[in-house]
């Protein structure tokens, strides 16, 4: 049951489109206290881009890499997690990109209470580090 809605619009400027995106759950907000949680909202406007306005799919690129490096991850982090094609890939990604620190936010946060960004709670797994990892190597 999905517990939160993302709505996005592109609009012109003088500068050329804008993207414009909002979020509603009916949980707690996770953004602000994990990192791991926003790029999973990041993916999640993306997708919603392609989807709805699929000639603005550069803007979303560029949403999503502007609000990265709010994040403190670079252009290479971005590109890398611009190249999965798939949930499980962006996951992956995005842990092995996370802060140990990061990764430790993400993994308190009581999911019953806090939204889930991401399509399955993997993450809070017994193993997954050890999961990520073979993962790793088998790329």
């Amino acid at each position: 049951m999905t517990t939160f809605s993302v709505d996005v619009t592109v609009t012109q400027s003088k500068l050329g489109p804008v993207l414009e995106a909002k979020h509603s759950t009916t949980k707690k907000d996770s953004v602000m206290l994990s990192i791991f949680q926003g790029i999973g909202l990041l993916y999640q406007i993306a997708d919603e881009v392609a989807d709805r306005q699929p000639r603005y799919s550069h803007v979303a690129i560029d949403f999503f890499k502007s609000r990265l490096f709010k994040f403190g991850l670079d252009i290479d982090a971005a590109e890398l997690l611009l190249s999965a094609q798939n949930w499980r890939t962006r996951m992956h990604f995005t842990w092995i990109l996370a802060s140990r620190g990061a990764r430790a936010e993400a993994l308190k946060l009581d999911y019953a209470v806090y939204q889930n960004y991401w399509p399955t709670l993997e993450f809070c797994e017994q193993g997954w580090p050890a999961k990520v990892k073979r993962w790793t190597k088998k790329s």
